[in-house]
C-alpha cells in the first residue's frame, strides 16, 4: 500500500493540478499526435505498394488503405489549422489507433492477409501508444487493453486461426512489459512537471521578494527621508536666524504630522518583517475593536480636515474580537488611510463595524472617489500592486493593502473589495473572529467626528 500511495500521482493528480499538467504537456503531445499521424500516413502508403505484390484481394486492401489515409490526412491538416485543446489530443491518438487496427481487421478477414500481419500491427500500435503518442498511463493502459480484448474476441469468434492462439502468451507478456514501460515514462513526465512547478513557484517567490525589497527601499528613500529632510532644513534655517519661532511653528506641526505617519509606517513594516520570519508567534487576545476605530477616527482628523473630507464612524459598542491587536491596528490604519487618500473632496469616508450571522466581526470602510481599475483587481492584495497617487496627489507605496491582507489572513480573517468599477462607492470589507458571548447587542452608536 505504501508503494501505491507514494506513486499515486503517476495515475493522476488532483483535478486542478491534473489540468495544469495536461496544459504543460500539451505542446509535446500535439507534436506526438502529428508524429503518430505521419507514421500512419507513411506506413499505409508503403504497405499499399507492398500489398499490391502480395497474393491478397487488393481491392479490399486498397479500400481500407484509402479510408485510413483519408482520415489520417484530415486529422493532420486539422492539427495545423485549429488550436488543439489538451483534451482533444488523446482522442486524436485513439482515432489513429482504431482506424489502423480496424483496417487490419478488415484486411485480415476479407483480403486474406497473412495471419502475422494483425499481431505485428497490434504490437506496433502498442509501441506507438506507449513510446510516441504521449498518452498518460491510464489512457494508454485503457487503449491497449481494449485493443487486446478486440483481438482476443476476433480470434475466438470471427477468425479462429491457430496462429492467433499461439500468439496469446507472447501478446500477454508484451502487454505487461509495455505497462511497466508506460509507468516509468509517465513517472518521468509527471516528475518533470512537479520539478517545473517547484522552479516556477521559487521564481515567483523570488520576484515577489524583489518587489517587496524595491518597495521598502522606495519607502525608506522617500516616505521616511522626506520629513526628516524637511525637519533638518527647518532646524538649519532656525539656527541661522533666517526664520523666527512664529514662522517655524506651522511648519513644525506639518512635519510632526508627517513624522507620526512615518512612525506608524515603520512600525507596520517592522511588524510585517517579523511576521515573515520562521518561528514568529502572534500575540492574539480579546480586545475592544470599537475603541480602536474611534481612536483612528481622531488620529486622521488633521488629514481629513485638510482635504475637506468627512470621516464617519458607525459601530456597535464594545465589539470585541480575538486577534493580534497590533496587526489589527495596522490593518485599520492602512484601510482608513487608503480610503481618505482616494476620496474626492467634500465627500464622506464611512467606517462601519458590526457582527454578522456567522458570528464574525465585520469592518467595512467605504469612500466616494477613484475606483480601482478592473486590470488591477487581481493584484489588489498582492505585492505586485503598483503605487499610485491619491485624489490630492498623495504619494503611496503599494504595500499598504498587501500588508493589511496578510495580517487579516494571519489572524484567521478575510478581506474583500465589495464594489465594482461602475460603483460610485469603493467598499473594503474585513471579517475577523469575534469573542463569542461578550458582544453587547445594543443599538448602534453613530459618531461623526468630522463635523
Amino acid at each position: 500500500m505504501q508503494f501505491f500511495s507514494r506513486y499515486s500521482f503517476v495515475w493522476s493528480f488532483d483535478k486542478k493540478q491534473e489540468a495544469a499538467y495536461n496544459e504543460f504537456v500539451r505542446p509535446s503531445n500535439l507534436l506526438s499526435l502529428r508524429l503518430v499521424t505521419f507514421i500512419t500516413l507513411f506506413g499505409m502508403s508503403v504497405f499499399l505498394i507492398i500489398d499490391y505484390f502480395r497474393d491478397v484481394d487488393f481491392s479490399v486492401v486498397l479500400f481500407s488503405r484509402i479510408v485510413v489515409l483519408t482520415i489520417a490526412s484530415a486529422l493532420m491538416v486539422f492539427t495545423f489549422k485549429k488550436p488543439m485543446s489538451a483534451n482533444f489530443i488523446p482522442w486524436g491518438i485513439v482515432v489513429v489507433a482504431f482506424i489502423n487496427f480496424g483496417a487490419s481487421l478488415v484486411t485480415a478477414t476479407y483480403a486474406m492477409m497473412p495471419p502475422y500481419y494483425m499481431t505485428n500491427l497490434l504490437f506496433l500500435i502498442w509501441v506507438l501508444v506507449i513510446a510516441v503518442s504521449g498518452l498518460n498511463l491510464r489512457h494508454g493502459l485503457a487503449l491497449n487493453f481494449i485493443l487486446l480484448l478486440v483481438f482476443v474476441w476476433y480470434s475466438q469468434t470471427v477468425n479462429r486461426n491457430p496462429f492467433y492462439f499461439s500468439q496469446y502468451p507472447h501478446l500477454f507478456v508484451c502487454f505487461i512489459y509495455f505497462l511497466i514501460v508506460n509507468f516509468v515514462l509517465e513517472y518521468r513526465r509527471r516528475n518533470n512537471f512537479l520539478q517545473f512547478q517547484e522552479l516556477a513557484n521559487q521564481k515567483k517567490a523570488v520576484e515577489e521578494l524583489n518587489q517587496q525589497k524595491n518597495k521598502i527601499i522606495s519607502i525608506l528613500s522617500h516616505d521616511v527621508a522626506s520629513p526628516l529632510n524637511s525637519l533638518a532644513m527647518l532646524l538649519q534655517l532656525e539656527s541661522k536666524g533666517r526664520i523666527n519661532i512664529e514662522e517655524l511653528r506651522p511648519f513644525l506641526e506639518q512635519v510632526g504630522s508627517q513624522l507620526k505617519n512615518v512612525t506608524g509606517l515603520l512600525f507596520g513594516l517592522v511588524r510585517w518583517s517579523r511576521s515573515q520570519m520562521e518561528g514568529f508567534v502572534s500575540d492574539k487576545k480579546s480586545f475592544d475593536i470599537t475603541s480602536h476605530l474611534e481612536n483612528h477616527i481622531k488620529l486622521f482628523q488633521p488629514v481629513v480636515q485638510e482635504k475637506s473630507v468627512r470621516l464617519k464612524l458607525e459601530a456597535e459598542p464594545a465589539l470585541r474580537i480575538y486577534a493580534d491587536e497590533e496587526m489589527v491596528r495596522i490593518v485599520i490604519r492602512s484601510l482608513i488611510s487608503n480610503a481618505v487618500k482616494f476620496a474626492n473632496r467634500e465627500t464622506e469616508v464611512r467606517v462601519e463595524s458590526f457582527i454578522n450571522a456567522d458570528d464574525r466581526v465585520v469592518i467595512r470602510i467605504s469612500n466616494e472617489g477613484t475606483p480601482f481599475p478592473e486590470d488591477l483587481r487581481e493584484k489588489l492584495f498582492t505585492y505586485q500592486m503598483p503605487s499610485s497617487e491619491g485624489t490630492g496627489s498623495e504619494r503611496g507605496t503599494g504595500l499598504g493593502l498587501a500588508m493589511a491582507a496578510f495580517f487579516v489572513r494571519f489572524n484567521g480573517g478575510e478581506i474583500f473589495l465589495e464594489s465594482t468599477p461602475a460603483d460610485k462607492l469603493t467598499k473594503f470589507r474585513v471579517e475577523l473572529p469575534s469573542e463569542s458571548g461578550e458582544i453587547n447587542q445594543t443599538e448602534r452608536v453613530v459618531s461623526n467626528l468630522s463635523r
